[in-house]
């Protein structure tokens, strides 16, 4: 009930707020300022974040083009700038990810994923050398929740095609996907520095316990497995009463063992691939610090079909280990890796309970096709691997 309430105060708070954005139309001009939507974007703002290192550079226009909207907005801009901001090569058409409306900020602003993304890309992204899109600009009020991203267009840079629930994934996607989780996971692994450095960047353990908290995770866990009954495989459906244990003992292994950095939600959504074949994953706003096994078992779980998942698993963990240890010079004993694989699906699996259940405050995340095939996989591999005896 105190989550509840929480939620209902800021949820009074940030109506209230967009409210009056809405009527007053603020705009944004001076580098410190946070658009609080696209629409208050203007030359001078732009040119205050994206021209400081090139001399003489300034941004004489800019078109807002809508794009898609989900726990975020996303919308397209085009940039047009001066002859100094051309030669300078300054990206003409990137992406923003922002949070315009009461719903947006409720998941992204209040929750504070936005602002980890936003610091992830400024911070975290230039260390990293994986296919992932780079940031130009991140910024975030915490008095009104407004937040601002602004991204490399991956269509415009790289040809790059995004996937979803439809994407079929092939056996050399597949592998390249696990590299990149390999390379991801391995920058930082075992790290001291990590936390030090990156306060915050929270535990998986932590992200885990807080976001559940404040979703009321467990309770709407219970009302989805009710409404996915139909795709869910009677075996998992028998020990409904045994995921919640479940999910709070796989939490042992991101506090027991070395950490790395790690997406935590890499569903077949947050991934696309370039022009030239290579995959790259995107969508960081649920960033933390835990065990590499939580990408992996998300990952093949959420992205092969059941009979693919089947015949490639070991051989992708292998594929996996093999690179990790190539990376860090330390290889994880491939049994005890694969019983955490079947572990962690069970984190996997409530990614997309309260994805299918939530609060009325929050918005739909994303469509129930999508979330019912990502919870009919996950739950079959869950039932393939007898995870919830693990």
């Amino acid at each position: 009930m105190a989550a509840s309430g929480a939620m209902a105060l800021a949820a009074l708070k940030i109506g209230g707020r967009v409210a009056f954005e809405r009527l007053m139309r603020p705009k944004a001009r001076r580098a410190e300022d946070v658009p609080c939507s696209p629409g208050a974007v203007t030359p001078e703002w732009l040119t205050a974040v994206l021209c400081q290192r090139s001399p003489g550079a300034v941004v004489t226009d800019v078109v807002v083009k809508p794009a898609s909207a989900g726990t975020h907005e996303r919308h397209q801009l085009i940039v047009r700038y001066n002859d100094a901001g051309q030669r300078a090569g300054l990206p003409r058409s990137m992406f923003t990810k922002s949070l315009p409306s009461v719903v947006t900020r409720m998941i992204g602003g209040f929750n504070g994923t936005a602002r980890v993304e936003g610091r992830f890309y400024m911070q975290l992204r230039p260390q990293l050398e994986i296919e992932a899109p780079i940031g130009y600009h991140a910024a975030f009020d915490r008095q009104t929740y407004a937040s601002i991203l602004l991204l490399e267009d991956m269509v415009a840079t790289k040809s790059a095609t995004f996937c979803n629930y439809k994407t079929y994934v092939d056996r050399e996607m597949a592998e390249d996907m696990v590299d990149v989780l390999a390379a991801l996971h391995a920058r930082f692994y075992g790290d001291s520095e990590l936390s030090a450095r990156y306060p915050w960047v929270a535990s998986y353990p932590r992200w885990f316990t807080i976001g559940a908290e404040k979703m009321s995770l467990e309770h709407y866990t219970r009302k989805a497995f009710d409404a996915a009954a139909h795709v869910i495989p009677k075996s998992v459906l028998a020990q409904r009463d045994a995921v919640w244990p479940a999910a709070v003992q796989a939490l042992a292994v991101h506090d027991n063992e070395p950490q790395g950095l790690i997406h935590s939600d890499v569903h077949i959504g947050n991934w696309y691939r370039t022009g030239a074949g290579k995959m790259g994953l995107c969508d960081w706003q649920c960033l933390a610090r835990g065990h590499w096994s939580r990408d992996f078992s998300y990952a093949v779980t959420a992205a092969l079909t059941p009979d693919d998942r089947r015949n490639w698993e070991k051989d992708l963990l292998r594929r996996y280990l093999d690179r990790f240890a190539a990376l860090t010079g330390t290889r994880p004993d491939f049994d005890r890796s694969f019983l955490n694989y079947r572990q962690q699906m069970v984190h996997a699996l409530l990614m997309w309970t309260i994805t299918l259940c939530h609060s009325p405050l929050l918005p739909a995340m994303q469509s129930e096709a999508t979330t019912l095939a990502m919870i009919e996989r996950i739950s079959t591999a869950m039932a393939d691997l007898d995870s919830l005896r693990s």
